[in-house]
């Protein structure tokens, strides 16, 4: 499940979803965290030991039922950022971005010809 509190609908939750059936994955819930080049950095040194800003970080976690959760922080100055380098509308990138996300809960690593196919599928598939 993937809850979105927003004061509007948030269509994109059901693409998504979506792609987690497609995937077979087994996820049974998944947390956006929005944040700023501060946090994401601090966030990145202490589970990664890496200083450098970033995106998107995902994190696999397990409940106490055994249920497979994911927590996925989003970098939102960093996604203005590279809508305007990359041409992009802050909505496009961010979608990217929160596909990029989900697409690393289920096991895809970065620098990886496989994710950068599956994240253009996705962003241009309407699955």
């Amino acid at each position: 499940m993937i809850s979105f509190y927003f004061y509007y609908n948030f269509s994109f939750k059901k693409k998504l979803e979506k792609i987690l059936r497609y995937e077979k994955s087994n996820f049974k819930k998944i947390l956006y965290i929005f944040c700023n080049n501060k946090y994401i950095s601090t966030l990145n040194c202490f589970v990664f030991k890496n200083t450098k800003w970033t995106d998107v970080i995902t994190l696999k976690k397990t409940d106490r039922n055994k249920n497979k959760v994911g927590e996925i922080y989003i970098n939102i100055e960093m996604i203005k950022f590279n809508s305007i380098v990359f041409k992009k509308t802050f909505y496009e990138e961010l979608k990217r971005v929160m596909i990029h996300g989900v697409l690393h809960l289920i096991g895809y690593e970065d620098n990886n010809k496989q994710i950068t196919e599956k994240e253009t599928f996705y962003v241009l598939k309407n699955i």
